[in-house]
């Protein structure tokens, strides 16, 4: 069995991650060039999305991948139309204040989508925890 040397969260869009941008936290492992090749090819299908990777590093600078979905909020905004979500208070912002729409509809889907990384048990509760998300992003949910 393998020495498992670093466990990491890697987020990058489908099929367009370079050494460049990831080297500070690949670099110290020697495995920023390989792992950038291996990801670009097993998301090439996902271009255009956020796409979170399970990166486990072994003392041999080998590595294991795993794959998640899209996050939320990503997939909100896309549905919405927006770049950002709202501002916090904290950053000036106004929690009374919504800054785009997404539809019912649209809720539904992601929480299709969405359901088997979530930590529920039923699409019910999946789509409360989206429009839960959304509502913390200033999103308002239309029919």
């Amino acid at each position: 069995m393998k020495k498992v040397t670093r466990s990491m969260i890697i987020r990058a869009e489908g099929g367009g991650a370079n050494p460049a941008k990831l080297g500070q936290k690949l670099g110290p492992f020697g495995i920023g060039g390989k792992f950038c090749q291996e990801f670009n090819l097993k998301t090439a299908n996902r271009k255009g999305e956020i796409v979170p990777c399970v990166l486990t590093i072994y003392e041999d600078r080998t590595f294991d991948m795993s794959f998640k979905t899209t996050p939320v909020t990503y997939l909100l905004l896309k549905a919405a139309g927006l770049d950002k979500g709202r501002k916090g208070a904290d950053r000036g912002g106004n929690a009374k204040v919504a800054v785009g729409k997404v539809k019912k509809e649209d809720i539904k889907k992601i929480a299709e989508y969405k359901l088997k990384d979530l930590n529920v048990d039923s699409l019910e509760a999946a789509e409360r925890c989206v429009e839960g998300s959304a509502k913390s992003m200033g999103l308002q949910i239309i029919d």
